[in-house]
């Protein structure tokens, strides 16, 4: 005989009161193994137990399930309950709201995506700084005709420095769709020749770019480094949503910060997700 569960239902609020134990009059249920669901989502590892015709879960997991931060006060011998929780990007109309749970020197830190007052904690990051608040994009990705939530963070930028991510949600169960990282996909799918310090090939596929420093246009000139030793990607990665297609740009870097061209990944949605469509390589122009 299949074993009978109890099961508990919570709804994510961000008000600081809430509950961590429940009366229950059901004699049978002290026999029966308890589960506790969060917004539908079973919370595994939480070991409620029941007690006196209570069931108690732990503090610190729910609070922090609930978007609270925890700690323990020595002097006072209490548990500290902190929801002091800041908005930092929104789309209001659709009841979509972005919140930060921690903030560390000039980072947030555990951030709350909240749809339709759902909400669930990421353990995502971004910079404070008011010039590199989150994107977030509300559109159909993936030709299902619905909506999916895009979300594009910055861990900071400079010159000719930018450390963008990007994380895809399902409005509907609030989890979030797997997207193949850009520099993985070049690691693949991309191959450089320096034929000398002021010449190199990249290959793609069947398609091989050359690029000669000495042909840069005066222009471009402090854009372009004076010699290439090797070829780098990572410091400048941003994304572009456009026509319903994500697009990841990364820097093709010749020297330091100084930067010889992009590739450009563009996204399809295959086998539950999202991966590279087409890749290429773009110089670096007056334009880009």
């Amino acid at each position: 005989m299949l074993s009978k569960k109890i099961r508990f239902f919570i709804t994510l609020s961000l008000l600081p009161i809430v509950f961590f134990s429940f009366w229950i009059n059901d004699s049978y249920a002290v026999q029966q193994k308890i589960s506790i669901h969060l917004n539908g989502e079973q919370k595994t590892g939480w070991d409620p137990q029941f007690i006196n015709g209570r069931v108690y879960v732990p503090v610190k997991l729910i609070a922090e399930s609930l978007g609270s931060k925890v700690s323990w006060d020595n002097n006072k011998k209490a548990v500290d309950i902190n929801s002091d929780i800041k908005m930092i990007a929104s789309i209001p109309e659709e009841e979509i709201y972005l919140y930060a749970l921690n903030k560390n020197n000039n980072m947030y830190k555990d951030l709350i995506v909240s749809i339709n007052g759902v909400k669930k904690v990421f353990n995502w990051e971004t910079i404070t700084k008011i010039e590199d608040l989150p994107e977030l994009h509300y559109l159909d990705l993936n030709n299902d005709q619905k909506k999916e939530l895009v979300i594009i963070l910055s861990k900071g930028h400079g010159t000719g420095f930018s450390n963008k991510t990007i994380h895809i949600v399902n409005p509907e169960n609030l989890t979030e769709y797997h997207i193949e990282n850009p520099l993985d996909i070049i690691k693949n799918n991309v191959t450089t020749k320096i034929i000398s310090d002021t010449e190199v090939e990249i290959k793609i596929g069947e398609t091989i770019s050359n690029i000669k420093l000495e042909e840069t246009p005066i222009k471009l000139s402090k854009l372009f480094p004076e010699s290439i030793s090797e070829i780098s990607y990572g410091n400048l990665v941003y994304y572009e949503i456009s026509n319903h297609t994500i697009k990841a740009i990364v820097g093709v870097e010749g020297d330091y910060l100084k930067y010889i061209g992009n590739i450009i990944i563009e996204y399809d949605f295959k086998d539950g997700k999202f991966k590279m469509k087409n890749i290429s390589f773009k110089k670096t122009s007056v334009t880009n």
